[in-house]
């Protein structure tokens, strides 16, 4: 699938920006850090927000945006089918480079654990997340349903698909009686919401997962990607010559957004996520009966290789 031109102007850049929660909060996180790189550039750099990973994805593919922060799962979207690149990786307030999902219920609820949820399904609201998010609906796809062999939509009472804040919010007012979240996110929202603090337990976390990508067009000249990685790599960082009152301002508007700062990356980042769906692939191909015998055999023998040349790397 061919990509538009990247569209840089005069006019500057666009950056996509997922509504992770409400678009006013995601903005102001975001917009004084992309105000000091668009100072750095000489371009402005805009940030567009999105309802969904889709509509990120096609504003890249359109060359709307030319670069964006993206879960793992969207990341590979765009650099299959939008002619994305990863560039950089979200560090942690403590520096790390992975995050986890998490399922979350009710603090005052009757469910404390996995084992709980599944002998209660059909009794409950379960809120899932965009099916291009990665700690919201991917990772717990996998070890939570596809790992057992059942479909989230068969065995709940109702299924709901949200964005994080949306489901958070939920299962503190008890909308929802177990839902998906991530570390990162819910640190965030029990900040922002703190008489809802006390409202929500964890009762499963996941594995680790790679930290969010920063994705930018591939075509982005040269010139240009060097001058924005010069910037992300520093900002947050002591460096010759930058006063201490911009380091602490800078710190402080990462913090905002749970992060300590950016690292460099590239595609093979997104190596254990392209696994996870592939092997969610296999097993609804092994299970679907509609699937022509020779057929499925074809196409689990395409995972398999394509599995087998990740796991090579």
């Amino acid at each position: 699938m061919s990509a538009a031109p990247s569209a840089v102007s005069a006019e500057g850049l666009g950056f996509g920006l997922l509504s992770v929660a409400s678009a006013e909060a995601v903005t102001g996180y975001w917009r004084p850090l992309l105000d000091a790189l668009g100072d750095r550039l000489g371009l402005k750099v805009e940030p567009r927000m999105y309802d969904d990973y889709a509509g990120v994805i096609w504003a890249m593919k359109s060359g709307e945006v030319q670069i964006a922060m993206l879960g793992n799962k969207s990341a590979i979207e765009a650099v299959d089918r939008a002619g994305g690149e990863v560039a950089f990786q979200a560090e942690d307030l403590g520096g790390q480079t992975q995050y986890f999902s998490h399922l979350i219920a009710g603090s005052g609820s009757q469910l404390s654990s996995v084992e709980d949820v599944f002998s209660k399904a059909c009794e409950l609201t379960f809120g899932d997340g965009d099916i291009n998010s990665t700690s919201g609906h991917v990772i717990p796809g996998y070890y939570l349903f596809t790992t057992r062999g059942v479909d989230p939509r068969e065995i709940f009472k109702r299924v709901v698909q949200n964005n994080h804040e949306n489901n958070f919010l939920g299962v503190a007012e008890g909308r929802i009686d177990v839902a998906t979240s991530n570390n990162v996110e819910l640190e965030r929202y029990l900040a922002s919401h703190p008489n809802r603090s006390k409202e929500v337990k964890i009762i499963w976390t996941s594995p680790a997962i790679p930290s969010d990508p920063i994705v930018w067009r591939a075509d982005l000249p040269g010139e240009l990607k060097a001058r924005i990685k010069d910037f992300l790599l520093d900002y947050g960082r002591p460096s010759p010559g930058k006063p201490p009152a911009r380091l602490a301002k800078e710190k402080e508007i990462l913090a905002r957004m749970a992060r300590a700062g950016f690292r460099e990356s590239d595609n093979r980042q997104l190596a254990p996520i392209r696994i996870i769906e592939l092997s969610r692939q296999r097993s609804h191909i092994l299970t679907n009966d509609a699937i022509d015998p020779e057929e499925r055999l074809r196409r689990l023998d395409d995972i398999d290789e394509k599995m087998q040349a990740l796991e090579n790397r």
